[in-house]
């Protein structure tokens, strides 16, 4: 075999590897090692996202407003992501937790959207403060 049919060879096997190779996302190793945590035995074990840990709309709502009076599924506050004023504006589903501002715009999925966008807290944050993790 000549040189030029060996490295015709050699480049094909390097091009089929490199199909077969997976991208790997920006930023992955950091996050596995984020999420690992130790116990005393020195063996590590991952934490995940439990949703079930997070409390329930009507609980959390009432601390974040204490003078909140339900009288049905969503409840209508004053925003405290905006500028004060006299008009109540944040509608708030005490059955998912679900917000939105029909004054400023601003709007979320859950309680632990609510928590990020009050607090400017990060996911990961947010997930600690509720207590969120499973462990396995």
């Amino acid at each position: 075999m000549d040189r030029t049919t060996h490295q015709r060879k050699q480049n094909e096997w390097s091009h089929i590897m490199m199909i077969n190779k997976r991208p790997r996302f920006a930023g992955t190793m950091r996050a596995n090692r984020n999420n690992l945590q130790s116990n005393s035995t020195g063996n590590k074990y991952k934490r995940k996202f439990d949703r079930a840990l997070l409390p329930t709309p009507t609980n959390y709502y009432y601390k974040q407003f204490p003078d909140l009076k339900i009288k049905s599924k969503s409840v209508k506050v004053r925003c405290c992501f905006h500028e004060p004023d006299d008009n109540p504006s944040l509608l708030i589903s005490m059955i998912d937790g679900h917000f939105k501002c029909l004054a400023c715009g601003i709007k979320g999925h859950d309680v632990l959207a609510f928590h990020m966008q009050r607090y400017d807290a990060t996911f990961t944050q947010a997930v600690t403060y509720f207590g969120a993790w499973s462990h396995e």
